[in-house]
This record gives C-alpha cells, structure tokens and sequence, in this order.
C-alpha cells in the first residue's frame, strides 16, 4: 500500500510541476502549414500476397506438403496459397489454429482440391477458408 500510495503522489508531484501554461501556439505558422498542405489519396488497403508459383496444381501441391510437414501449425501453408500474412499470425495466436483443427481441416480441402482438379483456395482471404 505504501508503494501504491508513493506512486500516487509521484504522479500528482509531476502533474503539479508541468505547466502548460507556458506553451503558446503561433497562429501564424500553423495557418502556413496548412496552406502549403498536399491533399493526397488514402493508401489502398494490402491486397493478398499472390500464390507461389504459376500452376495452381504446384502451388496446392506445395501448400499440401508444407501443411503435412508441420508448418500447417503456423499457417505457413496458407502463405504459399496466397492469403493475407496476418492469418499466419492467428494461427499462432490461437495454438496451431484451434489446437491443430483448422490445418487438419485445411489439410483434407487441399487435398480434395487436389482430386477435383480446382483451386478454389488460392488468393482466399479468410481464416476459415473453407466456409
């Protein structure tokens, strides 16, 4: 208690010797600075990385390996499809992607992807890239 009460008192000593007072704004340069401003157009939001590689049947193929090996844990897989590098960390965030589930899951839609012959998964944006 003594050292919360310490700290408090500390804070109230800084706040007391800070004075704002002896600030002042000159008008004059902050009407320059707005005159000589540049409007400009807002940033473009990150688009997706690109999918590795050119064939979309390399790139699952890839995705499918890497997601075996171990990496599916930190979304690396997802990297190689060409998703957003935040999903990788909501992988990490959420323990392997909820405990390993969702590259499990990832695992059997690359591979069905596979099968069918499509690559409804590259460039997919979401977390769950399967819903």
């Amino acid at each position: 208690m003594k050292k919360f009460f310490a700290v408090i008192v500390a804070l109230f000593a800084v706040v007391a010797v800070a004075n704002a007072a002896n600030y002042s704004v000159d008008e004059a340069s902050v009407d320059a600075l707005f005159t000589e401003a540049v409007m400009e157009a807002p940033a473009a939001p990150a688009a997706a990385l690109p999918a590795i590689g050119g064939d979309p049947q390399i790139t699952n193929i890839i995705a499918l390996v890497v997601d075996m090996v171990g990496l599916g844990f930190f979304g690396i897989h997802r990297l190689i499809l060409g998703t957003q590098p935040i999903n990788c960390l909501w992988y990490i965030l959420t323990v392997g992607g909820i405990f390993g589930i969702i590259p499990l899951i990832d695992w059997i839609m690359i591979l069905i992807d596979l099968i069918n012959g499509s690559a409804s998964y590259l460039d997919n944006p979401a977390f769950i890239m399967w819903l």
